[in-house]
C-alpha cells in the first residue's frame, strides 16, 4: 500500500514538472490531498504507517472545511507486550490559513473523527505465562496538525508536510485465544493506541 502511494505522489510531481512554466490556473477552491506518514522516534516502542485521503473546500480566504479518511498500520512492542492492529476512520474539521491568500503557506487544522479496529496481542512474550488474545476498539479521535502547503511552480499541485498530534478516546473489549485454559475468557487490557504524534507528507491536487 505504501509503495502504491509513493508512486502516486511521484507521478503527480512529475506531471507538474513537465507543465509549461507559463501555464496559469485559477485559484483553487477545492483540493484532494493524498498522503502518508509515520512515527520516526516520536512514539516509544511503536512503529506505524499512516495513509490519508483528504478533501478540503475553501469557505473564505482563510478557512477551509476538511474531510479525511485514514488508516493506520501499527505494531507496539516493548519486549514484554506486543500489539498489532489496523485502525480505520473518518475525520471532519476545519483548516486555517493565516496568510489569507487561499490554499497557500502555513496552516493549522483541527478535526474530530470516528475510528474502529480489531487488534491482536501477546502478553508476557517468551515466558512460561505467555498468553494471547484479540481486542476490539471504537474511538473518537481528536487531531491537531500544523503544516504548510507549497505549490509547485504555477501548477495546481502542492507539497504538504505536516506534524500531527492527537488522541484516541477509546472504548475497548478483549478476550484470550491462548493458552487453552483461558480461551474465550474476557480480559481487562486496553489498546496501546491513545496519545500520538506523527509526521506526514501529502500531495494536494487543487481544482
Amino acid at each position: 500500500m505504501k509503495r502504491r502511494l509513493v508512486l502516486v505522489l511521484f507521478a503527480v510531481v512529475v506531471a507538474a514538472g513537465v507543465m509549461s512554466p507559463g501555464t496559469a490556473f485559477a485559484e483553487p477552491e477545492n483540493s484532494v490531498n493524498l498522503g502518508f506518514g509515520g512515527l520516526p522516534e516520536l512514539m516509544p516502542h511503536c512503529r506505524a504507517n499512516v495513509y490519508v485521503v483528504e478533501y478540503e473546500r475553501m469557505l473564505g480566504p482563510k478557512i477551509a472545511v476538511l474531510g479525511r479518511g485514514g488508516e493506520v498500520n501499527y505494531k507496539f512492542d516493548d519486549g514484554n507486550y506486543v500489539e498489532e492492529g489496523r485502525p480505520k476512520g473518518i475525520d471532519v474539521g476545519l483548516r486555517y490559513y493565516p496568510a489569507g491568500s487561499g490554499m497557500k503557506g502555513l496552516y493549522f487544522s483541527g478535526t474530530l473523527g470516528y475510528w474502529k479496529w480489531d487488534w491482536r496481542f501477546t502478553e508476557d512474550k517468551g515466558l512460561a505465562l505467555e498468553s494471547q488474545g484479540i481486542g476490539d476498539s471504537t474511538a473518537i479521535r481528536a487531531d491537531l496538525d500544523i503544516g504548510g502547503r507549497f505549490p509547485i511552480g504555477s501548477s495546481s499541485i502542492s507539497i504538504m508536510p505536516a506534524l500531527h498530534i492527537g488522541r484516541f478516546f477509546t472504548s475497548n473489549s478483549c478476550e484470550y485465544t491462548a493458552p487453552a485454559s483461558r480461551v474465550g475468557t474476557s480480559c481487562s487490557r486496553d489498546t496501546e493506541i491513545g496519545y500520538y504524534a506523527y509526521l506526514a507528507l501529502s500531495v494536494g491536487i487543487g481544482f
